[in-house]
């Protein structure tokens, strides 16, 4: 059986889909003030749909063997975030140096090594700090759903006799949507699009 399915589009700038948007909603930065001081955590808002990332802080002592421990959650219909894919935690050295692969490890890898002077192999130690920094939708798997988000990311160092102490935690809250500005146009140009299945 033939079906033929013909449909007019408006091409988009990628694609015949709306791009989606990916939009920081809050941040919040805890930490232990016995190894962090001087931290500085806010939003600068830029567009409807894009808000920027600010952050500074100084380490009294260095991350040396830094684990990161990733918690994503997403809002349900209850208004109430729970568990969503990720509960995950790596050793940042292991996977700066390419001793470890860890997927969620190497997108928030790849954000911090643009946005921040944290962008080298370990120890951390000093004035750390992110400027302008934003999660990019191109760093998102095609079929996340639309909705509100959480990440929380905890930072702490491992000792080699095993215990560790937090040095804090960024929670960061974003939200997926529909890009809801209108898409640029060419004048008269229109795509018809044919797909026949046999």
């Amino acid at each position: 059986m033939m079906i033929v399915l013909l449909c007019l589009l408006v091409v988009f700038p990628k694609g015949c889909i709306p791009e989606l948007v990916l939009k920081t909603t809050k941040i919040e930065c805890k930490t232990n003030p016995k190894f962090v001081e001087n931290v500085t955590c806010y939003l600068k808002a830029v567009t409807w749909e894009k808000s920027l990332v600010q952050m500074d802080c100084h380490l009294k002592e260095p991350l040396r063997n830094p684990t990161v421990h990733i918690k994503l959650y997403k809002k349900d219909y209850n208004n109430q975030y729970k568990p969503f894919l990720a509960n995950v935690a790596f050793n940042l050295c292991d996977l700066i140096a390419g001793k470890a692969f860890l997927p969620y490890g190497l997108l928030m890898w790849k954000t911090l090594n643009k946005f921040t002077n944290a962008n080298h192999s370990c120890p951390f130690v000093g004035h750390l700090f992110a400027r302008d920094m934003v999660f990019e939708t191109s760093n998102l798997p095609s079929s996340i759903p639309m909705g509100a988000y959480w990440i929380s990311s905890t930072f702490s160092e491992t000792y080699s006799e095993g215990s560790k102490a937090s040095y804090g935690t960024v929670n960061w809250y974003w939200e997926i949507m529909r890009n809801k500005r209108k898409p640029k146009t060419i004048k008269g140009k229109r795509t018809t699009l044919t797909v026949v299945m046999v």
